[in-house]
């Protein structure tokens, strides 16, 4: 079987090579709304993103916002992510970018993703020029578009589609849709040169790029290349990043009870950092505690070096008190807070009229992107250590010939290396013919068709350094453990010399391939008149087939990586027909209140492999009150059947931190009565701590079990634009419900839905396992959760955008002011059934942390001759996840006081970016600074349901973690 894969993989490849190496071509530029841009007053006729009827106007019934290339760069923005993710309809969600090394995420390390509405990259579609490419990524979980593989050079501008596109668009246009747009051609070569360097140094970016075009009578050749790099930023490079702290208060206001030097390098910049805890030896047998450095020479005889702390302090005769933490090593701020990414890319693309059946066009477009991400960092490494062989230097019990504990009773802890790298090759071919009927088509003959073929593979390897379970683990009961004693200083301090690291730790590589083909045939053209015109319509079918392969290294599948997610093949298939048809029905025109009236009325059907038969719809009306207002309405169904991974992933662990996954910590304090009384009910004591090791979480694939998703969109707007003044005010508001939603839960909402029902205990309860408390090691720790893929029943969001444009010519320079913002009124998760109450948990997400209510942006620029000034500002409102946790994380226990303040708010930012553009005949040179203030990403206490990175939260990614940057552009024509 897999050879006859290989040899229609192979054919297929090469059809499509030979389209391209015959005339490389794009398709069809789209055309932005009116409220966005000017109104084109040629008589063109064209393609609205969001509709596939051509038309030689420009109005939407659906809200589009446009991001224009030639804007974003005057920003100091470099490639396809940031011009995306900082526009307003995304930047109010979470979005994966290179800040996420070291964690799993969907599409791996270093994916680029973009997620509209905060319903997730996978429920937002990505087109160039109208054409659906397939994802890109590593690991089990790639599904959503990488916006790496775009490169900037080739961008005229991004339409933004604002709401639910399924029945134009197929499965996966749920929350919205991107569509790049390419350029068409290019009149003269040129090259561009940008460098953006942070003021406190870390985090800089080169960027090469060059075009070349090729005009001929009947058609045109384009070819752009790019070459980017983006050094990594390190913990180390900036101040909020370097040094972790608790951040806790008596109370509000009061006095800060965590600044205490709480390590043995008081007086050092590391004083009181809370890095990775290392160095140290732990005794969970006889109870002695835990033994560190020993500052001054008083040692224990049992651990040269080393002392035992007792009663949450170092013992010392001399009646010193040195607080509970390790030695901040400096190796830690070497830790990637922004991974170091480089990436190559070349682009070429044709257009060609051929003479044949009265005219057709041949369209072609070619891309290849190389992109290599780094990540590195540290871990704790803690291998099992047991029996008497591995009782340390003559402690007490060394010699008993009954001791045999292969358990981590004496554990000790040092500092490891932990890197993860991927390589990811991205290629993309699209060909199209165009052309009209003969006129012996009759009725027809004035309609236009369109078939395109494209294939898109994504050919991925990923890994990193893995300590070998078997060789590292317990140096008594496992023949293959070298000989090495870890408990000497060498090993603790991580001073263990490299023929040590070299036996325990091996390099893994696994692969991951995902390839898709989409065959699409698209007519258009007029029915019939009516007497406010012609109707409209456009009638297609397409077909998509879309594999992936995920193989992780042998480690990996053998559970055999200590401390690291294990995973399994996630391999599977999937293909869908699809037939679709759309109707745009003039229904008055030329009277009074009614300049125009038009109905648009689309629909669709699928027929997946996976998910069956179905189907979606949508209504739009677009009513030209007068000139100075229109009136814009859609109402519609979209569907997503489940992706590759969300069907096929093979088992996966990865683990979770405690206290940000357990309720019942600190229960007795919990302002949730029933997280009180079931804690209390399961018996885990009122003041627990929690566990001392992370939980691990497992996760999987859903495939027999998964439904499609289904949802409802609407969106109501009304656009000002006076006839007085170059200005337009658009207004829309918005609601997506997502059904049958699939995703997985998360460990955090598990836990927390199984203690705050009211009735206990529930389903949640048996997603996750709990130690006994009589556990020597461990007592009440969570174990394990089992979070895989199923349908949490539904998401829900709405709210409004505002989009604001004025321009003013001034005998001095032109003035434009443009803004967008958008309010979130809702972002609520219903999980499960809301009929039985012990199976059902609301949780409303708006307004906290990395979900913002209140997203906005916007420039000012003033136009002087050859000169461009520029002012751009993004505010992104403050958050608080008191909002979800309802104060429980806000006061709890901490070293003695009972009723600590823990900061649980996000502070509201307001960025500021200027730049200079100077544009001469053959050259352009731009100059500016982001972030001007120099405004810090805001900080929060540890555990309160926030990952962070230093004192930052990890999933606020709103925020500006490299500081003041200059920027600099120089581009050449020839």
């Amino acid at each position: 079987m897999s050879n006859i894969w290989d040899r229609e993989r192979l054919l297929r490849s090469t059809i499509l090579a030979g389209f391209a190496a015959a005339g490389l071509a794009m398709s069809p530029a789209y055309a932005q709304d009116a409220e966005d841009e000017e109104e084109d007053t040629t008589e063109d006729v064209v393609v609205v993103t969001g509709s596939l009827i051509r038309r030689n106007e420009f109005t939407s019934a659906a809200p589009i916002q446009v991001v224009t290339a030639e804007v974003a760069t005057l920003e100091g923005l470099v490639d396809a992510a940031e011009m995306l993710q900082s526009a307003s309809v995304a930047s109010g969600s979470v979005q994966l970018n290179n800040q996420f090394g070291g964690y799993v995420v969907e599409g791996g390390t270093g994916v680029n993703s973009i997620s509209l509405r905060g319903l997730g990259a996978q429920r937002s579609l990505v087109l160039v020029n109208g054409h659906r490419p397939g994802p890109a990524g590593v690991r089990g979980q790639v599904g959503a578009f990488d916006l790496n593989v775009i490169p900037s050079s080739i961008v005229q501008r991004f339409e933004i589609l604002k709401d639910g596109a399924s029945s134009i668009y197929g499965s996966d246009a749920v929350a919205g849709v991107i569509n790049v747009i390419t350029r068409t051609e290019v009149d003269r070569p040129e090259i561009s040169v940008q460098v953006n360097a942070p003021f406190e140094g870390g985090g800089e970016t080169y960027d090469i790029s060059g075009a070349y075009g090729l005009n001929f009578d009947r058609g045109n050749i384009v070819l752009a290349a790019q070459y980017q790099l983006r050094e990594d930023l390190s913990l180390g490079d900036r101040d909020y990043l370097s040094c972790q702290e608790d951040l806790v208060w008596d109370a509000p206001g009061g006095n800060r009870i965590d600044r205490e030097d709480r390590s043995i390098t008081a007086g050092t910049e590391y004083s009181g950092c809370n890095h990775i805890y290392a160095n140290t030896v732990i005794d969970n047998f006889y109870g002695t505690g835990r033994y560190v450095p020993s500052p001054d020479g008083v040692e224990s005889p049992y651990f040269p070096g080393y002392r035992p702390r007792a009663n949450g302090r170092y013992d010392d005769p001399a009646g010193e008190a040195f607080y509970e933490d390790v030695l901040a090593d400096p190796r830690v701020l070497s830790t990637d807070a922004i991974n170091r990414q480089e990436r190559m890319s070349f682009y070429a693309s044709s257009d060609f009229a051929l003479d044949m059946l009265g005219g057709v066009d041949w369209r072609n477009e070619f891309l290849f992107t190389r992109r290599e991400t780094t990540s590195d960092g540290w871990r704790q490494f803690f291998p099992l250590i047991g029996g008497a062989t591995a009782a340390p230097y003559g402690y007490g019990y060394a010699n008993d010939p009954t001791y045999d504990h292969p358990l981590a009773l004496i554990q000790p802890v040092t500092l490891w290396p932990s890197n993860s790298f991927a390589e990811v090759d991205y290629t993309a071919i699209n060909t199209q013919l165009e052309g009209g009927f003969s006129p012996w088509f009759g009725p027809m003959a004035d309609w236009v068709w369109t078939a395109s073929v494209q294939y898109s593979r994504s050919d991925a390897e990923y890994g990193g350094n893995r300590i070998i379970a078997d060789v590292s683990g317990d140096v008594r009961y496992d023949a293959n453990a070298p000989t090495y004693d870890p408990y000497s200083s060498d090993f603790l301090s991580g001073n263990y010399g490299d023929a040590l690291y070299d036996t325990l730790t091996e390099n893994t590589v696994g692969s991951t391939v995902y390839e898709q083909t989409v065959v699409n045939a698209v007519t258009t053209g007029e029915l019939f008149d009516l007497p406010a015109g012609a109707v409209g319509a456009a009638f297609g079918y397409e077909y998509r087939t879309f594999s992936i392969n995920d193989t992780p290294d042998e480690l990996s599948q053998n559970g055999n990586s200590w401390g690291y997610s294990s995973a399994q093949v996630t391999a599977g298939d999937d293909s869908v027909h699809e037939f679709f048809g759309e109707l745009e029905i003039p229904l008055v025109a030329g009277e009074p209140f009614f300049e125009s009236l038009t109905m648009s009325l689309s629909g669709r059907t699928f027929d997946y492999d996976s998910a069956g038969s179905d189907g979606v719809w949508k209504a739009g009306l677009n009513w030209q009150i007068s000139p100075t207002f229109r009136l814009r309405a859609t109402q519609g169904t979209s569907y997503r059947a489940p992706g590759l991974y969300e069907l096929f992933l093979g088992d996966q662990s990865s683990f979770a931190d405690q206290l940000a996954i357990d309720p019942c910590i600190d229960w007795q304090n919990s302002s949730n009565a029933n997280v009180r009384t079931n804690c209390a009910a399961a018996g885990i004591p009122g003041d627990f701590t929690g566990g001392a090791s992370s939980a691990t979480v497992y996760s999987g694939g859903g495939a027999g079990v998964l439904e499609p998703e289904t949802s409802d969109a609407r969106t109501v707007g009304l656009v000002y634009t006076p006839e007085f003044a170059a200005l337009s005010i658009a207004v829309d508001y918005f609601e997506i419900e997502v059904y049958d939603q699939i995703a997985q839960l998360g460990a955090a909402s598990i836990l927390y839905s199984c203690y705050s029902g009211t009735t206990f205990p529930n389903n949640f309860c048996n997603l996750f396992t709990r130690a006994d408390g009589s556990s020597q090691v461990n007592p009440y720790a969570i174990l394990e959760v089992q979070d895989s893929y199923l349908n949490i029943n539904s998401q829900i969001t709405d709210g409004y955008d505002v989009t604001v444009r004025y321009e003013h010519e001034f005998d001095f320079g032109d003035l434009l002011l443009s803004a967008q913002g958008t309010w979130t009124n809702t972002d609520i998760v219903n999980l499960f059934d809301p009929s039985i109450p012990s199976n059902f948990e609301t949780n409303d997400f708006n307004g906290t942390v990395g979900d913002p209510e209140f997203v906005a942006n916007g420039r000012v620029a003033f136009f002087r001759g050859d000169w461009t000034f520029n002012w751009f500002f993004n505010y992104v409102e403050g958050t608080d996840n008191q909002v979800l946790y309802e104060d429980s994380l806000t006061y709890q226990s901490y070293y003695g006081f009972p009723d600590a303040y823990f900061d649980a708010e996000v502070e509201s930012a307001l960025y500021h970016d200027f730049s200079i553009e100077w544009e001469g005949d053959r050259l352009s040179i731009l100059g500016g600074v982001s972030n001007a203030f120099d405004e810090t990403p805001p900080v929060i206490s540890t555990g309160v349901g926030s990952t962070r990175r230093g004192n930052t939260a990890l999933n606020a990614t709103q925020y500006d973690l490299r500081g003041r940057t200059a920027f600099v552009r120089v581009t050449k024509t020839f």
